[in-house]
């Protein structure tokens, strides 16, 4: 494989995604730095995201016919926004409260909740496989909770946060799934980011002063490399990524995005340090999902 068409293969842009998604928590908190709230910061977030999002899907879909939705497509992309909203607010409110580390090793309970959530569709129970590793995820988040932690300053409600960004993630995946194959992943976060902006303005601008929505130039700094370089950018190569590579090894892949959190925290943040247990929950919880990666990749 000459130099060129290594960079194009589809394993390598999914690599590239990863590793630029993985450091939102690190900008999120480089952010916070600088005295912006959680709300304002989604705000920005989307505002300056989603006409980037317009621009992007329209250059990808020049050439291919408009996908029109009907009232049912429409009402669903609205919901999908909605469960993305609540996700994304319980995410960054998550990196507020727990750091950018603790944070992405609870929302990636997700594909374990997405296993339950289609077992609970089927009206089945999990495989005696999947359960196994569902057990694995939660025994390393256990361990992940125990002293030794930040010195201990693990809050309840920072732990809710990350579960609930867990959960909503995974049902707006779920829900997602279905319309991605009738519109297209870019025309469908296309649609649905917009949804979650419109909500992101009628649920949280109202509640903000404008004097907080006035950054300074440092935090408006880091909210843009934020945005495109951990928001847009990665979203444009995941996606050609995915459509270049073999889905299974292309998701494989995308599993070490918190390790290269963990490990980008560690250095930047002089509180964010892992005891010994805290090492052998984020080992556990990483072995358990590439698990439970490769028992679905045969289908």
């Amino acid at each position: 494989m000459n130099q060129r068409a290594f960079w194009q293969s589809g394993l390598v842009l999914v690599a590239l995604a990863t590793f630029a998604m993985a450091f939102k928590g690190i900008f999120a908190r480089l952010v916070y730095q600088y005295g912006v709230s959680v709300d304002v910061l989604l705000v920005w977030r989307f505002a300056l995201a989603v006409p980037l999002f317009w621009v992007g899907a329209l250059w990808i879909n020049r050439n291919r016919p408009k996908v029109r939705l009907d009232r049912r497509q429409w009402l669903l992309c609205g919901l999908s926004g909605l469960l993305f909203f609540f996700s994304t607010w319980c995410d960054f409110s998550a990196i507020h409260e727990l750091g950018a580390s603790l944070s992405r090793m609870l929302l990636y309970l997700f594909p374990a909740l997405v296993m339950l959530i289609e077992a609970a569709r089927a009206r089945r129970l999990p495989s005696a496989l999947h359960a196994l590793v569902f057990a694995g995820a939660w025994s390393g988040i256990a361990l992940l909770l125990l002293p030794g932690w930040q010195d201990g300053r693990v809050t309840l409600h920072g732990v809710l946060y990350g579960l609930g960004a867990a959960a909503c993630y995974a049902s707006f995946l779920t829900l997602g799934q279905g319309l991605m194959k009738s519109l297209g992943s870019v025309r469908f976060n296309q649609v649905s980011n917009s949804f979650t902006l419109v909500f992101m303005g009628v649920g949280l601008l109202p509640g903000i002063p404008a004097s907080e929505l006035m950054l300074s130039a440092q935090a408006l700094g880091w909210m843009l490399v934020m945005v495109v370089v951990s928001t847009v950018l990665p979203f444009f190569l995941l996606f050609e990524g995915f459509h270049r590579a073999n889905a299974s090894e292309a998701a494989v892949v995308a599993m070490f995005g918190p390790v290269v959190t963990v490990g980008a925290a560690l250095a930047l943040f002089p509180d964010e340090q892992l005891g010994p247990l805290q090492w052998l929950g984020m080992v556990v919880v990483l072995a358990s999902i590439g698990a439970l990666k490769l028992v679905k990749a045969p289908n």
